[in-house]
């Protein structure tokens, strides 16, 4: 190599890792390699020959520490991707607050990131990520936490159905290229109004193409309380994160076991967890990400199927009847028979009066009669009590009813079943929840009628009278 290409070497390298400089810039760098390389002709035999290159270099970095103040100290964006420089640019640089025009960048992104995180594109939040990707622990579960908040009401304030999150509040401080802010965000319900207070960490790194983050991290109660739950049900999330194409099916799962796993019953769970099941196919992960889902999931599934016994089955096909004659007289405007079902006591005698009553609706013509319906499906949602004789259990029936505008009823019921050899008959009937004349009329009637000291019987029947009289004034009678 001749002198001419040993110079244009050394230069070539070291252009690959600054940044432009001046003219008188260039000069000195031009000078201190020939001034080098005449001291080395002068002293140094063959082997000292062979460092000619590395000490022409060394010395033009080292002229280059003494002026990097100078060169970045206005622009300090420029050093952040040079190996050499962007440690001693770092460590030279002041702290300070940042601009209002360096806040306002941050500020744009983040709205970006969060509105990309509230609608589950993480391809998009990634591209406001140093690397392109979300690829750190907290940055990952900043992105689940945010999800979380959007689509669980527990996590909200005073059971706030929250829509979307704004920024309330943004300070940063800078430090040559890298920016720390301080984020305090807000639930925005659907209504309107802002709940609560949510502070978010967020470390920034601006280069030569802008402003991008390394990590985001929430410091409240309740990031850490949901960090805790989320890792000891998937386990610890690796310090370069996950995909984050699996925290919607998480966070569902993490609701189910929340909320769902205890009061549903094993149909409503399977179905829910056959759904979570067929998901997991589409969803951009890690063979290992996923197949530690399918693993959780499936065991769930196996429990919820293997609790639909024979028995269960038979409970529910007489709920579903039941209902089914019930409402049958919404269409037709007669009482339903329910006596080869129902054992006539003082714990179904509302129920009886109360299937009269749906029938009095049409025949007075109060309500329009249904234009069809058919028997449903039941699930039992709890068993609440058992012993060798009979079942307390609360099921959920849905009957296929249309009425012109709307089709199908669910309820709520609590029935008391009495075993026998080929199947149950109901001693007991309750409801805790609807609407209708059971709950707000007939039912505190005949308690009522019954503090006063009548029979149960006449109870019943005094409530009825008094629910059928209200009925003939709506209807003009």
């Amino acid at each position: 190599m001749n002198t001419f290409d040993e110079d244009n070497a050394i230069k070539g390298a070291l252009d690959a890792f600054i940044p432009p400089a001046d003219e008188g810039y260039k000069k000195m760098i031009s000078e201190t390699v020939s001034e080098l390389r005449e001291k080395n002709k002068r002293a140094a035999g063959p082997k000292r020959r062979i460092w000619k290159p590395f000490a022409a270099a060394a010395a033009v970095i080292a002229a280059l520490v003494i002026t990097s103040a100078a060169v970045f100290a206005s622009r300090p964006a420029l050093a952040a991707d040079l190996p050499v420089l962007s440690g001693i640019v770092y460590a030279a640089a002041p702290e300070k607050t940042a601009s209002e025009a360096d806040l306002e960048r941050i500020e744009m992104l983040l709205y970006e990131v969060f509105r990309s995180f509230a609608a589950c594109d993480y391809d998009s939040a990634s591209h406001n990520f140093v690397g392109g990707s979300i690829a750190d622990r907290e940055s990952f579960l900043a992105a689940a936490y945010v999800d979380r908040l959007l689509t669980s009401g527990d996590m909200f304030p005073d059971g706030v159905d929250a829509e979307e999150i704004e920024i309330a509040a943004l300070s940063a401080e800078q430090k040559a290229f890298r920016f720390t802010a301080r984020v305090t965000l807000s639930l925005v319900s659907r209504d309107g109004a802002r709940h609560g207070a949510e502070e978010c960490s967020v470390m920034l790194r601006e280069n030569s193409e802008g402003v991008r983050i390394e990590s985001m991290r929430f410091e409240t109660d309740g990031a850490e309380a949901y960090t805790m739950m989320y890792e000891e049900t998937f386990g610890c999330v690796p310090s370069d994160g996950a995909s984050p194409g699996v925290i919607p099916l998480d966070n569902r799962y993490l609701i189910f076991k929340q909320h769902f796993a205890e009061s549903e019953g094993p149909r409503q769970i399977a179905d829910r967890l056959a759904r979570m099941l067929g998901e997991l196919d589409g969803i951009p992960a890690t063979a290992e990400e996923k197949a530690a889902r399918s693993r959780l999931i499936s065991a769930e599934l196996g429990a919820a199927e293997a609790a639909v016994t024979p028995a269960m089955t038979s409970a529910e096909e007489v709920a579903a009847e039941l209902m089914y004659r019930y409402w049958l007289g919404s269409m037709t405007g007669k009482e339903s028979d329910l006596s080869d079902l129902v054992e006539r006591n003082e714990e179904t005698d509302l129920l009886i009066w109360d299937t009269r009553l749906r029938a009095d609706m049409i025949r007075l013509r109060v309500l329009k009669p249904n234009i069809s319906v058919e028997k449903g499906s039941a699930e039992m949602l709890d068993l609440l009590e058992e012993t060798d004789e009979l079942i307390k259990a609360r099921f959920y029936v849905r009957t296929e009813i249309t009425d012109g505008v709307s089709e199908g009823v669910g309820e709520e019921i609590i029935l008391t079943l009495r075993k026998e050899a080929n199947g149950f008959t109901v001693v007991g009937f309750d409801r805790e929840v609807g609407d209708g004349f059971y709950l707000y009329s007939l039912k505190p009637l005949a308690l009522k009628f019954m503090a006063e000291g009548y029979s149960w019987q006449e109870a019943g029947g005094k409530a009825y009278d008094e629910c059928l009289a209200q009925l003939e004034r709506d209807a003009g009678l």
